[in-house]
């Protein structure tokens, strides 16, 4: 048995002969707590509480494959693992040391463990099927179901905050351009996402406010500086590049100027090309009256739904391209467009800012809002339905994606709920 999630669901749940339990060392063990599980760097498991000897022991627990490992993780040098009273292994090979050269008491587990739990957890791996449980699952409970659905979904909020951390630093903690760029690198709705990033990147929020109520000017400084304008073919682009040449050297932007070659038109729909999807943004930008209150404070699917729902100028209307005339009228964002920002944007602002500020109700807001969207409609989504899961908003939809993709396509089993529940059956 060589699977680390195997030994921490072994350890967490007890799974193995506690009678007459001995370290390495044949000192008597009693395990009083066996802590909680930290999925932070720094040891597998905190808070908990042991009697090695008669003396009882608060501190960490370690867990890994060898005792080896403990060394080749380079914990010997790790102050931060000098507080763990217990190192469980599946396999005692060698002794292992604090930084202050002290023994870390062992446990070895390879004899000790349930041949039924093992066995049980062989056959899920081993299941060739995309969810390891699939012929279990009529016999696990409702409970085990929901908790698994709560657990993957707080998992992807979890995932989507964590994806920010390097973008707020970007910002220097201004969580009004963090939500400007966020919305950007979502209206490119990934065909043109990273290039939407680049021209929020190159182009701050503060000089787009500068502008408010002006679309024609917000439209010349984004088309401009995402390098549209640079063979203009009517008197509309040519009045737009005008005016962006006099705002880019204004607000000297022209060193950061993209160019065309850098979005994409290939393999999407007319209403996605970038050039539509630009003056879109420009649109709302142009309306709205802050991008932080929209997304985070007054965030709910109304007001994010009426913000949106915004025209283009009337040119962007008729035309799909620079001079390009479209068949037919091209509106604002569609509802499902929508709705995937909704989830993308400010879901995942939300849960990032209940991240930093320790504030649950952002949580909530978060919550409330894929509760309130319909389910995404895809073949993951179509797997879980096949075995009798429904969806009913995005609340399932994102946990069932989640579940899919993290834990079950990783045969996460003893991190999952229901795998857990068929684990520990009797």
């Amino acid at each position: 048995m060589k699977n680390e999630d195997f030994i921490h669901y072994t350890w967490q749940y007890q799974q193995f002969d506690k009678n007459n339990l001995k370290t390495t060392n044949q000192q008597p063990l009693t395990v009083i707590k066996t802590g909680y599980r930290n999925f932070n760097s720094g040891p597998d498991f905190e808070n908990a509480r042991i009697n090695i000897e008669g003396i009882e022991w608060a501190g960490k627990v370690e867990i890994h494959i060898k005792s080896s490992d403990w060394n080749r993780h380079q914990h010997q040098h790790d102050k931060a693992y000098d507080n763990v009273v217990l190192h469980v292994v599946w396999e005692h090979d060698i002794e292992v040391l604090r930084t202050d050269m002290t023994p870390i008491p062992t446990l070895e587990i390879k004899d000790l463990v349930y041949a039924d739990t093992l066995q049980k957890y062989e056959n899920l791996i081993k299941n060739a099927a995309e969810i390891p449980c699939k012929y279990q699952l009529q016999e696990v409970s409702e409970l085990s179901k929901i908790s698994m659905l709560e657990k993957a979904l707080a998992h992807r909020l979890q995932q989507k905050s964590a994806g920010l951390n390097t973008l707020v630093k970007a910002v220097n903690g201004d969580f009004e351009e963090l939500a400007y760029r966020v919305f950007a690198r979502n209206m490119g709705f990934k065909l043109n996402s990273e290039a939407f990033l680049r021209l929020s990147e190159s182009l701050p929020l503060k000089i787009i406010q500068k502008h408010k109520g002006n679309l024609f000017q917000i439209e010349a400084l984004m088309l401009g500086q995402a390098g549209f304008l640079e063979n203009p073919q009517d008197e509309y682009s040519e009045n737009l590049a005008n005016e962006y040449e006099f705002l880019a050297q204004k607000y000297n932007l022209t060193s950061l100027k993209m160019q065309r070659l850098e979005w994409r038109f290939l393999r999407t729909r007319l209403g996605n090309f970038p050039t539509v999807r630009i003056s879109q943004f420009a649109a709302i930008l142009n309306q709205n009256q802050g991008l932080f209150a929209l997304f985070l404070e007054d965030a709910s699917k109304e007001n994010i739904e009426k913000a949106l729902q915004v025209l283009p100028s009337t040119y962007w209307q008729k035309h799909y391209d620079i001079a390009k005339v479209s068949e037919t009228k091209l509106n604002g964002i569609g509802k499902s467009s929508i709705e995937n920002l909704l989830i993308n944007t400010s879901v995942q602002l939300l849960a990032f800012y209940a991240d930093v500020t320790d504030n649950h109700s952002y949580f909530e807001k978060a919550i409330g809002i894929l509760e309130n969207i319909k389910p995404e409609n895809n073949f993951i989504t179509k797997i879980w339905e096949d075995l009798g899961f429904k969806c009913t908003s995005a609340f399932d939809s994102q946990a069932l994606i989640e579940q899919y993709n993290f834990f079950c396509g990783a045969k996460k089993c003893t991190q999952c709920p229901i795998g857990v529940e068929i684990l520990k059956k009797v």
